[in-house]
């Protein structure tokens, strides 16, 4: 496995599902795809296997461009808190 990112934020799409933002960490370099294997890890202990199911980019009022990462409808805001570690478990 290898550590991708820390969880910044954490929003509901409608119709869509849930989006986690990378905490921006500088001369982070990491590569990931729909469909990639992943594992959330809350700070709380607990883990959830997941896939990625779509890199989104975010386009705030103010700021610069951020990138998204749309998880499965089953994955829920509420599973997934902010400070959560995403770990790639393997590509596809």
């Amino acid at each position: 496995m290898t550590f991708l990112f820390k969880i910044e934020e954490v929003f509901e799409i409608p119709g869509r599902g849930c989006v986690i933002v990378p905490a921006i960490v500088e001369g982070a370099d990491f590569k990931i795809r729909p469909r990639d294997a992943i594992q959330l890890r809350t700070p709380e202990g607990r883990t959830l296997n997941t896939h990625i199911g779509s890199v989104e980019f975010l386009t705030p009022a103010v700021g610069v461009c951020r990138m998204g990462i749309l998880l499965p409808s089953d994955v829920l805001k509420q599973d997934v808190p902010k400070g959560s570690d995403v770990w790639l478990t393997h590509g596809r």
